[in-house]
């Protein structure tokens, strides 16, 4: 079940890479998490899961980072040129063990089926340096839509789903998954120490309320983690 799901995932991103973006913008809040987090990143080698078209990935290596992309989608990965990249499930890593000093998931744990979360974090782990860190950057099931605020955002998803408007099909099993920051937390915790959860404040949200003032109900959260061990 869980490569069927896979493979829907890759398909469906295939089918649809050209509504994705080659590029991040500076001043991104998602990428400004990510770097606010690893802190200086010359000669940090990262490893990008779910990479795309390699956005954030150029984006860490302007940064002076080393990075290696693993995506599901062939055509993704084609578009990410300028990157060293491999087509690879998030549950079987194609490293050695210990191989990075970071990974960093964005907007992609969403797109794994739930029973393979375990999984995909032991080879994280697994892949991960003693004191490495993990970044994730996914949605929150808690927010509230900055376009309808009146409305929770799961349940513009739910409805936007059924018109269509959505990633996947409403006729396929596979849909994004969105998690509760604190049920993320618990999760990444069987896996990694020092697990943290920040909520970002992305455009659309900035000086608006409910955003401004009370950070849950902001969309994009980012949750840390870190491997025992190392100097840090």
């Amino acid at each position: 079940m869980i490569a069927q799901h896979e493979a829907v995932v890759g398909s469906r991103f295939d089918a649809l890479h050209s509504r994705f973006k080659r590029a991040v913008d500076g001043d991104d809040p998602r990428l400004r998490g990510i770097i606010d987090c690893l802190g200086p990143l010359a000669g940090c080698r990262v490893l990008d899961l779910g990479c795309g078209k390699g956005r954030f990935a150029r984006a860490l290596i302007q940064e002076g980072a080393s990075v290696v992309g693993v995506d599901l989608s062939t055509a993704m990965l084609n578009a990410a040129a300028g990157i060293e990249r491999v087509r690879a499930s998030a549950r079987r890593l194609p490293f050695a063990p210990s191989s990075f000093d970071a990974v960093v998931a964005v907007e992609v744990f969403e797109h794994f089926a739930p029973q393979s979360l375990d999984g995909v974090c032991a080879e994280i782990q697994r892949v991960l340096r003693p004191g490495g860190r993990l970044v994730v950057i996914d949605k929150n099931a808690c927010s509230w839509n900055a376009q309808r605020p009146w409305l929770p955002s799961v349940a513009v998803k739910w409805i936007d789903e059924r018109r269509g408007k959505w990633m996947y099909t409403r006729h396929e099993k596979v849909r994004e998954y969105w998690f509760r920051p604190s049920g993320l937390k618990r999760r990444l915790a069987r896996w990694f120490s020092s697990v943290s959860v920040q909520y970002l404040l992305s455009a659309p949200e900035r000086g608006r309320f409910p955003f401004q003032q009370l950070p849950g109900t902001r969309l994009f959260v980012l949750w840390t983690a870190s491997v025992p061990g190392g100097a840090g």
